[in-house]
């Protein structure tokens, strides 16, 4: 399940029963972080503060790291993040629609600006510009952006941990729907440009 074996033990095991806290089951691949305790609980820690969004709605918060993941590829965060997604509204049409998610129809405003500022920050070079990032502002407020802001630069750091790590799906959305890395959409992240991201006159009305 993962490229560094996990840890077995009284320890890995109190790790993995302590994750369906969190999780709502138990993760195997707490195993994985076990190996080095010092990071695990750091990451913990900073798990904590990324995921206290205060001032975005928590169906936005999981749609906008559901997009980093997308971006990234990690089948680990596609996974479970499929799965939050949809236990806070986000319909199996939207989340198989997710990688077109303007042509399709299906989201509307708030959920496009979400999932344009998580295009922006994932794909790279990056490519926030200053009318989208005061878009954002506008409608979330200062507080709300900088939650934004983090998630998804944290949402970017798991990916590519687990991406690395190969670190691979729990099952959190087996038999569902789930949402599409770029690859297997037939889409290319690298290739996602300005033009792709939310204008003024590109929100559907």
């Amino acid at each position: 399940m993962s490229r560094i074996e996990p840890r077995q033990g009284l320890f890995a095991d109190v790790t993995v029963r302590a994750s369906r806290v969190v999780f709502g089951r138990d993760m195997e691949s707490t195993r994985v972080f076990a190996r080095h305790p010092r990071l695990m609980f750091g990451y913990v820690r900073y798990n904590r503060a990324a995921e206290r969004v205060r001032h975005v709605p928590k169906a936005l918060y999981e749609l906008a790291a559901l997009r980093a993941a997308t971006l990234v590829g990690c089948e680990f965060c596609i996974d479970i993040g499929s799965e939050f997604a949809r236990r806070v509204g986000l319909s199996d049409d939207q989340l198989i629609a997710l990688h077109d998610a303007h042509a399709s129809g299906l989201f509307d405003e708030d959920q496009l600006l979400v999932i344009d500022l998580a295009t922006g920050m994932t794909v790279t070079p990056g490519e926030v510009d200053d009318d989208l990032m005061a878009r954002v502002r506008a409608r979330f407020g200062v507080k709300g952006a900088l939650e934004l802001v983090q998630l998804i630069a944290w949402e970017n750091a798991r990916a590519r941990f687990n991406v690395a790590l190969d670190m691979t799906p729990e099952g959190f959305s087996d038999g569902k729907a789930c949402a599409l890395p770029y690859a297997a959409a037939g889409i290319d992240s690298m290739s996602i440009t300005k033009r792709n991201l939310t204008s003024p006159a590109s929100i559907r009305s």
